[in-house]
């Protein structure tokens, strides 16, 4: 009987070894990303644990994504982010290694890689107008900059000024339309907000339905967000959205995006991730997480998106985009940080 309790120990010994050697053999990858909520992107990374075996750990932060990265260069060896301005960005500060893969090179149309392919555009969502159905008929509606003009007078709701969504938005509107008017595109809205800008996009839309705004300028994905959630769904049934200028230059569209660290330790292992999320298995992972649109033609948009801009005559979700290279972007965000800060687009009203 001793005999046998010793050898169950030795195997239980074995094992528990066999167990610690294996624990220290897994790999780990470290992912540092401005996005908000965990769970949008933790299907995908726990897809890729399984498929490669590494355990994938993450710092999430709402804002101060590249100033992080800078003060602290080899704390993550993947940088995902809600705004691909930001990896131009990191670029610039020479904080990225150029993306080398074929796989991934082969997957992702060339519109939607970085300059010099130091990042790749992973997904993207449209920046339109959520309306009140009760209180503004679709054809009240048209483009952008007829946000600006007098008939919306106190009926506009937005989130902050200086938030990476509007901040994109707004230099988009500089890059598009000339900065003299985009600029002035800008003062007519702040002109016309119903509040001061507060709160995030779900916020705008809970706004319209207790009737403090009638029109918002928020991202699609937040629509599927709170029809899937019960506490928020008679926000998403009391608005309607509209993609501005589909008869003209079109919407523009707010992008996501991945790159590898310049400092990364595990640059094979960053590899793999980044081609994971530029196949079709990542994207339509990363679609169904995050009700974003695919940037690979053949994954369509999530079931819950397909509807969307159906009374503008969009079929399957897909809308005319009016796009703007991330290279026209340059200095943009500084330049429209400065003016929004000049007219006090936050301020109280």
């Amino acid at each position: 009987m001793k005999t046998k309790t010793l050898s169950l120990l030795a195997l239980a010994g074995a094992l528990l070894c066999g167990t610690t050697a294996w624990a220290q053999q897994q790999r780990v990858l470290r992912v540092i990303s401005d996005r908000t909520d965990q769970g949008t992107l933790r299907p995908m990374l726990e897809a890729f644990e399984k498929l490669s075996g590494a355990k994938v750990e993450g710092v999430f932060m709402d804002q101060g994504l590249v100033n992080r990265l800078e003060s602290r260069p080899t704390e993550a060896d993947v940088v995902i982010t809600k705004d691909a301005e930001l990896l131009e960005i990191a670029a610039e500060r020479g904080l990225l290694a150029p993306l080398t893969s074929p796989k991934i090179k082969a997957a992702i149309p060339k519109e939607f890689m970085g300059p010099q392919d130091m990042f790749f555009v992973d997904a993207y969502r449209a920046r339109v107008i959520f309306y009140s159905k009760a209180r503004v008929k679709p054809s009240d509606l048209s483009t952008y900059e007829d946000l600006a003009s007098p008939k919306w007078k106190g009926r506009i709701c937005i989130r902050s000024g200086s938030h990476d969504y509007n901040l994109a938005l707004f230099g988009m509107f500089l890059a598009s339309y000339g900065d003299a008017k985009g600029k002035e595109l800008i003062r007519g809205l702040a002109a016309n907000l119903a509040r001061a800008p507060k709160g995030n996009d779900r916020e705008q839309a809970r706004a319209i339905f207790e009737g403090k705004c009638d029109v918002a300028l928020m991202n699609t994905y937040y629509w599927a967000y709170m029809a899937a959630n019960p506490e928020q769904k008679a926000w998403a049934e009391s608005v309607g959205l509209f993609f501005p200028a589909q008869q003209g230059k079109g919407t523009f569209i707010m992008r996501s995006a991945a790159a590898i660290t310049k400092a990364s330790g595990q640059r094979d292992l960053a590899q793999q991730l980044l081609e994971y999320m530029a196949s079709v298995e990542g994207q339509k992972a990363m679609v169904e997480a995050t009700k974003q649109y695919s940037v690979l033609p053949s994954v369509p948009a999530h079931a819950l998106m397909v509807k969307l801009g159906g009374e503008q005559g969009l079929v399957d979700g897909r809308f005319k985009m009016d796009f703007v290279p991330l290279p026209a972007m340059a200095g943009k965000r500084e330049e429209v940080i400065k003016f929004v800060n000049e007219i006090k687009f936050d301020a109280e009203r």
